[in-house]
């Protein structure tokens, strides 16, 4: 491929147009560009082409930056923190629930009663996180516990618990995109010091009644609750907006 076919591939008007245009084979032939090429220079140009608006959403923000932190107020903002929320702050829209954390942490940081909640790792974390991540810490935020109950069966042969089933819970499943991941958000949010999830009562499920000497051990009962460590919560207070998440 030589360097005229690698800057038509560069440049994403090329490719939006080669794409939207059905690849039209005088486009196609004229470039050098084969249909599946064009096909996945839009998929890799995709996020940039998005930055291109930035500017925009960037305009907005910093209006309402200007609503809510007066003149006599505003403070300069650790460049560690504000590098970090602009360059993923590129990439998102503003209603993606990532950019209205950065856009709340920002806001606070540029504000001289509220700096002070703001540590500069809570943008390095907020750039770790998946927008259901953020409902979860939202949610909780608004509550003291998620409540849990589930069972796990005991397989004798390898001796552990497996096969888990819920019984009851509070977590808001039905508010997130992909509840079936809710296992390794937790995974992951525990791993960022953010939420806890201790058990609070087990008991063993038994195949007849726990008083017969010859019972047997068929799984396990267990009740626990989600919730924010001391962390969770500074780092919820400062980059949750107090209203939540805005959708379109």
């Amino acid at each position: 491929m030589d360097e005229n076919t690698i800057e038509k591939i560069i440049n994403s008007k090329v490719v939006e147009k080669a794409y939207d245009n059905g690849l039209s084979s005088p486009l196609v032939e004229v470039s050098k560009i084969g249909v599946d090429v064009v096909k996945s220079a839009r998929l890799i140009l995709a996020p940039l082409q998005l930055a291109a608006t930035f500017q925009d959403r960037f305009e907005i923000f910093l209006s309402n930056l200007n609503k809510r932190v007066p003149e006599d107020k505003a403070v300069q903002v650790p460049a560690e923190l504000s590098s970090v929320c602009l360059d993923k702050m590129r990439y998102l829209n503003n209603e993606n629930p990532l950019w209205q954390m950065f856009e709340e942490l920002l806001i606070k940081a540029s504000h001289g009663e509220t700096q002070e909640l703001v540590h500069p790792s809570f943008g390095l974390i907020i750039s770790q996180l998946a927008p259901d991540e953020a409902v979860i810490l939202y949610e909780l935020s608004l509550v003291e516990s998620f409540e849990v109950e589930d069972t796990l069966d005991l397989n004798r042969e390898k001796n552990r618990f497996e096969n888990r089933k819920v019984l009851r819970t509070t977590i808001p499943v039905e508010k997130l995109i992909n509840p079936e991941s809710m296992g390794i958000y937790y995974s992951h949010l525990e791993s960022l010091s953010l939420v806890t999830w201790p058990l609070l009562d087990e008991k063993p499920i038994w195949d007849r009644d726990e008083n017969d000497p010859n019972k047997v051990q068929l799984g396990t009962k267990r009740k626990s609750k989600l919730l924010l460590t001391e962390f969770g919560q500074l780092f919820a207070k400062a980059s949750i907006p107090e209203q939540g998440f805005k959708y379109s």
